[in-house]
């Protein structure tokens, strides 16, 4: 990114290049990445880097290719053009747990790597998530907070290079999710994967994200840096950028 030392308070911050930053610092890379669904143009032409360590907070209206995107990344879904440089494997969290109910705990979180990551890996991790003690408890004994942290145990066992989050939070309760977020930033920081949370709330952005993109028309239409704006004055220009007036 070249120099921008007379940005306005609210300026947007153009995408850095990977050149730019090194592709050693990267964690994922997409380039001229395109989804269509028939005659429909769903991502167009997207530019993405995410760096190691980055919590980057995906907002944009339904339809305009959050989840598609993040779908594409995941590799859960093949784009018609474009390059995408990523981890083979790349832990996701959805807004559903997926736990399979006929499974211990320890169980679904070393699922389908038991023998590499074993019971004591998989307790370790779910006290890492506040549920220590609970490897043999089951699915059906939790809350929707609960099922969730055993959610993010299942995905961060594996130190992931990168960790895609598809609105895991949207069906908890007001206080559930702030003790969510405190507790995702906690093991983001630990774990320093790049992190990408596809989300609707604007107030979820500011409070977990080091970048904030808007996504519009299946492009990139805005960047910001919440650390060099006021919460306030960024909430309303976010809002903005999403088509909502507040008054």
């Amino acid at each position: 990114m070249s120099a921008t030392a007379t940005l306005s308070p609210l300026a947007h911050v153009a995408p850095q290049s990977e050149t730019a930053i090194g592709a050693s610092q990267l964690a994922v890379s997409v380039r001229g990445l395109q989804r269509r669904y028939g005659a429909r143009v769903v991502i167009d032409a997207l530019d993405l880097d995410i760096r190691k360590g980055e919590f980057v907070a995906l907002l944009g209206e339904s339809g305009c290719g959050k989840t598609t995107l993040l779908r594409s990344l995941a590799g859960l879904d093949t784009p018609d053009a474009g390059q995408i440089r990523a981890p083979a494997r790349p832990s996701v969290v959805f807004q559903e747990h997926r736990l399979l109910p006929w499974a211990t705990l320890w169980e679904n979180v070393a699922l389908g790597h038991e023998s590499s990551i074993g019971r004591e890996g998989a307790s370790r991790a779910l006290a890492e998530v506040g549920l220590a003690g609970r490897e043999l408890d089951w699915p059906r004994n939790l809350s929707g907070g609960q099922a969730q942290r055993v959610a993010l145990a299942r995905a961060l066992v594996r130190d992931p290079a990168l960790l895609l989050l598809d609105e895991p939070f949207a069906a908890l309760d007001a206080l559930t999710r702030i003790k969510m977020h405190g507790l995702v930033k906690e093991l983001v920081a630990r774990h320093a994967p790049g992190v990408l949370i596809v989300t609707h709330d604007v107030d979820e952005a500011l409070v977990l994200a080091d970048r904030i993109l808007v996504m519009r028309a299946g492009r990139i239409a805005a960047s910001f840096q919440p650390k060099d704006h006021t919460p306030q004055a960024l909430r309303l220009t976010l809002l903005e950028e999403l088509g909502v007036q507040e008054h």
